[in-house]
């Protein structure tokens, strides 16, 4: 989306920061109200809002971890799912009946 036009409304909480695309799309940002919040800072706080909502987060998620860390939050996944990992038994087991007559 190619963005067209900003807008900076004043609300009783802070700041919308509306960015404008091509025909009805847009992206609002609500800032709220701080004492260093200016309409003339309020874009540039925006994008630098949206920008880090956008990148994923350094250190985050499988790839910022410790590969000790990985392998024992995997353990414990298999170990927490061990009954449901099993394969199906395909043996069965036989217990004998007992005669309803012995004993008569």
């Amino acid at each position: 989306m190619a963005l067209n036009d900003i807008t900076v409304y004043q609300t009783e909480d802070g700041f919308v920061v509306e960015f404008g695309g091509e025909g009805v799309d847009s992206i609002a940002v609500t800032l709220r109200s701080t004492p260093e919040l200016t309409p003339e800072n309020a874009v540039s706080r925006a994008k630098a809002l949206l920008a880090a909502a956008i990148e994923p987060a350094h250190g985050d998620g499988a790839r910022g971890k410790d590969p000790a860390l990985l392998e024992e939050e995997l353990e414990e996944g298999l170990e927490d799912s061990f009954p449901a990992s099993d394969p199906v038994s395909v043996t069965s087991s036989s217990i004998p009946m007992r005669d309803p007559n012995a004993g008569r």
